[in-house]
């Protein structure tokens, strides 16, 4: 494989991205453009409980019908309207636009995702699948999206609700365990005894409330 793939007179450098998960809760989050592709962006950041603010002089039939999940600047992009926003989308169908928000962004070292610019982007929105605490990420770097959703789709057969589940089991097991074994080293061994109990191919089997037996069990074995 080419170590750089040559787009017209430039050239697509491969660059390793920093892979990190973003607590948005309450954060100021800011999407400019009011298209399709917005609103993807909008579901997405609502759906993590960001506070959403859209900037476009048009919404797309969708948003317009959501309007009161995000405050909606009803206005043409103009620099200085991102002051305060933890992270920025770049949504538009201009590209100069878009390009406008990625020189603020850089500028004021703001995270900024640039939809048809992966070079002016700091980072890159990844495919994921959520199994209640636990999270599967896939990215290419934002070379190529429709690989990272086939890969998400052979996740999602692979892991189904059983690890949500499990890691629920697992959770109550830890701070019950935190409170109960006093011995360091004796919890640290239970917590490992717990991550080789198979726990997702018991649920498989048997009815939680079986599995959450087994767990205790075990848990009582390493009470003095």
């Amino acid at each position: 494989w080419m170590a750089s793939i040559i787009y017209g007179k430039g050239h697509f450098k491969m660059t390793s991205m920093y892979p990190v998960t973003l607590n948005l809760k309450g954060k100021f989050c800011t999407v400019v453009g009011g298209g399709s592709v917005a609103l993807r962006k909008v579901k997405s950041l609502l759906a993590q409980g960001a506070e959403v603010t859209v900037i476009s002089p048009a919404l797309h039939p969708e948003l317009s019908a959501m309007q009161g999940q995000f405050v909606w600047m009803n206005s043409l992009y103009k620099d200085g309207q991102l002051e305060g926003s933890f992270l920025v989308i770049a949504a538009t169908n201009q590209r100069e636009v878009n390009h406008q928000v990625a020189q603020w962004c850089e500028e004021n070292q703001m995270l900024v995702n640039v939809v048809d610019s992966l070079q002016e982007s700091s980072f890159t929105v990844n495919s994921a699948v959520q199994r209640g605490h636990l999270q599967l990420t896939v990215s290419t770097n934002g070379v190529s999206p429709a690989i990272s959703k086939k890969i998400r789709q052979q996740l999602e057969q692979q892991f189904g609700a059983e690890y949500g589940v499990m890691l629920e089991i697992v959770a109550a097991a830890r701070r019950e365990a935190m409170q109960t074994i006093a011995d360091e080293e004796k919890r640290r061994q239970f917590l490992q005894s717990l991550a080789d109990m198979e726990l997702t191919e018991l649920l498989q089997q048997e009815p939680r409330e079986d599995v959450e037996k087994r767990v205790r069990q075990c848990l009582s074995s390493y009470w003095d």
